[in-house]
């Protein structure tokens, strides 16, 4: 007889209430009283899970402290995990549900329960847990227990598909295609989440690759050249490999990247002649042509000529892509494949998947970056690169587009520089200097003006937002209104636009460096009409062309009834122009917090329950990912609350590029982060209070913050010292409301 078990996994929680030392049990299903407990799928994540079932049970936000013990059952061949996790001591001033399945019991209250009837608790566990802790037992830090799991590409709405999306698809790699590539990568590196040259080796052999070649392969993967690839830098390598991934659209300019590299022996993103001696030789060899030295050599020349190049010059990948684009160089098509398909079709067993014991479980953000890595160079801006001084080495260069605007502040008549060849407005010379420069290497010029890409969808999706519709001399929509738009497929568009912003986000550091002129805004907290207002006084033409940078400071959700959009409007100006827009995350842009207030609510209101959900996640995700504080000129300290203290680094700004990214969890994992998010100025009320002064003074300036509950209060003492320390001049911060819209400290 055969028997199949459901894989799952299961999270308890214990949870203390501090007035009265109990702790919290519930009935389960009648069956007796125990800790709140629930079965959870294989693929959830654990810390997650419980944190919903602490929140759901009591009817109130709590967060956890630890895990107290991890349970492995095994069934057959299967195992499930049961872990139980320690919350934070209830408040005594939370406002807890009262149900009629919950019971509070202090420790001797349960083992007089169990001894007068055995049969009222579902099991002594609680009881021997409690024990151990009132033994000194500490909990197991939640940064103990990490994430990694796969990322999914080319599963979305095909409308809605980054370019990664869409060379995944193209090679074909369902969903069960690209678990079962995660389990091989999980398997050749346990216990690491990243694989070097020498595993790397082992594995393309399996695949069919010659040792001798693994070395192109290994540099071709690794995008940010960092010697270790990712899960999602080997995915979409073997994406790009695939014998049926086509060479034609989006795909073969992927394709064409990764053949670049594989050739660029040293790396340096130029093609010597030598090496580009190399792909001509591959590529006779791949159409079965004489391999005489003297004719590859005839036939290497020859193509550089195609190029505009010579034997002694060198090749960019701007050229190189622009030139196989036009069809102008042909071969590419048979470079940079597989033998066979690099997904084993016999790896699938009932859906399941082995886990190789010892994987490390600690997760790596997405290191995929298109555009930079490749040594595409972006046009420079002429306020030069924030967070840099310009230099009198500066190659200024003429702009993508010639544009005309509206009195309104839109657009007209945009138009791409080559597109102007034959008119009176571009002369032959002007076409031969710029020549040599490659539509790919004006990519982020053609993505801002391209109104197709997902981020300018969501702009004029967002106009449509913020406008009346009248038809036939009545309404038929409010301002700031959806009407009938189809908001699946909105959602569709946020989550695509959340993805390509998180890789941007998680690439920038947490301390940003910026440059003047720089305007710094403070917390929008879902009201979109206030965005507006600033879109219309600040960057009337879009951020592209506004001669300046704009930072934002964080909060952008709760409170207003707008937070979505406001979210998709900074995350699609943000794609648009990353070295111009930059958003630092606030003490709302948290998990807790949003439970805690609207956020999670407004997506579930405005997407429905399922993909609602999707889409307050993949938010959070580039929220994890957010900078925490910026420098403007080497002086403006910028942050959403409050000032470093000592007891971290002693106090220097350069200690928060060393907080972890990305932050799930900032009060677990990042006291240093927390405290920047939550602290404030001291008030002059409680600097009259002779006792909170002195403990000021015996603290360096810092006290508990007692009217947030968390983090600290610092005083102008405090304020200049970290003023000297970092040798800056001012700090600009939000997390207060001003009546006046803001406030000078002079101190």
């Amino acid at each position: 007889m055969e028997i199949k078990y459901t894989l799952s996994n299961r999270v308890s929680v214990l949870i203390y209430r501090e007035s009265d030392g109990r702790y919290l049990l519930v009935n389960n299903d009648d069956k007796g009283w125990w800790i709140p407990s629930k079965e959870i799928p294989i693929s959830a994540c654990l810390k997650t899970a419980a944190q919903t079932l602490a929140s759901e049970t009591l009817g109130t936000n709590l967060s956890l402290q630890g895990m107290l013990q991890i349970e492995v059952v095994s069934v057959g061949d299967q195992q499930q995990l049961h872990v139980v996790f320690l919350t934070n001591p209830v408040p005594k001033i939370a406002q807890i549900e009262k149900k009629n399945n919950h019971l509070w019991l202090s420790l001797d209250e349960m083992k007089l329960s169990a001894k007068e009837d055995p049969s009222s608790l579902l099991g002594l566990e609680p009881i021997e847990i409690i024990n151990k802790l009132d033994k000194g037992y500490v909990p197991t830090p939640l940064a103990a227990l990490g994430d990694f799991r796969p990322e999914y590409f080319g599963l979305v709405d095909s409308t809605h598909m980054s370019p990664q999306d869409e060379l995944v698809k193209a090679a074909r790699f369902s969903k069960e295609a690209q678990d079962a590539l995660f389990w091989e990568f999980c398997e050749q590196c346990s216990p690491s989440t990243s694989m070097i040259y020498t595993v790397f080796k082992s594995f393309m052999q399996n695949k069919g690759i010659p040792l001798e070649n693994a070395g192109k392969y290994f540099r071709a993967f690794d995008i940010n050249k960092t010697k270790r690839l990712s899960y999602t830098e080997v995915l979409l390598g073997l994406a790009a490999m695939e014998p049926c991934t086509p060479h034609g659209g989006i795909p073969a300019e992927l394709r064409c990247r990764y053949i670049f590299r594989y050739y660029d022996t040293d790396n340096d993103d130029n093609l010597q002649f030598s090496e580009f001696r190399e792909m001509v030789k591959d590529i006779r060899k791949g159409k079965d042509l004489n391999l005489d030295e003297d004719e590859i050599d005839k036939d290497a020349a020859t193509n550089a000529s195609i190029f505009g190049r010579t034997t002694n010059d060198n090749f960019p990948l701007g050229d190189f892509l622009q030139t196989v684009g036009q069809l102008k160089f042909r071969g590419t098509s048979s470079l940079f494949r597989m033998p066979h398909s690099s997904v084993n079709k016999k790896s699938k067993t009932n859906g399941t998947f082995k886990l190789p014991t010892g994987s490390s479980a600690k997760k790596r953000r997405s290191d995929f970056e298109p555009t930079k890595t490749d040594g595409v160079n972006m046009p420079s801006s002429p306020l030069g690169t924030p967070g840099l001084k310009s230099t009198n080495e500066n190659q200024y260069e003429l702009a993508t587009h010639t544009v005309k605007v509206k009195r309104t502040g839109a657009f007209s008549d945009v138009m791409a520089l080559w597109d102007l060849q034959g008119t009176a407005a571009m002369t032959t010379s002007t076409i031969d200097a710029e020549k040599e420069k490659s539509r790919f290497q004006r990519i982020q010029s053609m993505d801002t003006f391209n109104q197709k890409s997902h981020p300018n969808e969501m702009l004029t999706g967002l106009k449509y937002f913020e406008r009346p519709v009248k038809q036939n001399g009545e309404f038929t929509k409010d301002a700031f209104s959806w009407g009938a738009v189809d908001m699946h497929a909105l959602a569709r568009c946020l989550l695509v636009v959340c993805r390509e912003v998180k890789i941007i986000l998680s690439e920038e550091s947490r301390l940003l460096k910026l440059q003047s002129p720089t305007y710094i805004l403070g917390d929008i907290h879902g009201n979109y009409r206030d965005l507006v207002c600033f879109e219309k006084s600040l960057w009337r033409m879009g951020p592209m062309l506004t001669p300046a940078s704009f930072l934002f400071l964080g909060d952008y959700v709760d409170r207003g009834d707008h937070g979505v959009e406001v979210v998709a409007y900074l995350l699609a100006q943000k794609l648009l122009v990353p070295s111009k827009f930059y958003l630092l995350r606030g003490n709302h842009e948290l998990r807790s917090v949003q439970n805690m207030f609207q956020f999670k609510h407004e997506c579930l209101a405005k997407f429905g329950d399922s993909i609602g959900d999707d889409v307050w996640d993949a938010i959070n995700s580039v929220f994890d990912v957010m900078p925490i504080a910026a420098v403007v000129d080497n002086k403006i300290f910028c942050v959403h609350g409050g000032i470093p203290s000592p007891a971290h680094d002693g106090g220097y700004i350069e200690a928060i590029n060393r907080i972890p990214c990305p932050l799930r969890d900032p009060e677990d994992d990042s006291p240093l982060a927390w405290e920047i998010l939550w602290s404030d100025p001291v008030s002059n009320e409680i600097m009259q209070n002779k006792a909170r002064a002195k403990e000021l003074e015996e603290n360096q300036g810092f006290i508990p913050n007692t009217r947030r509950g968390t983090a600290n209060f610092f005083s102008s003492d405090a304020l200049t010292a970290f003023l000297e320390r970092n040798h800056l001049s001012h700090v600009v911060r939000a997390h207060e409301v001003q009546q006046v819209g803001f406030q000078v400290g002079m101190f």
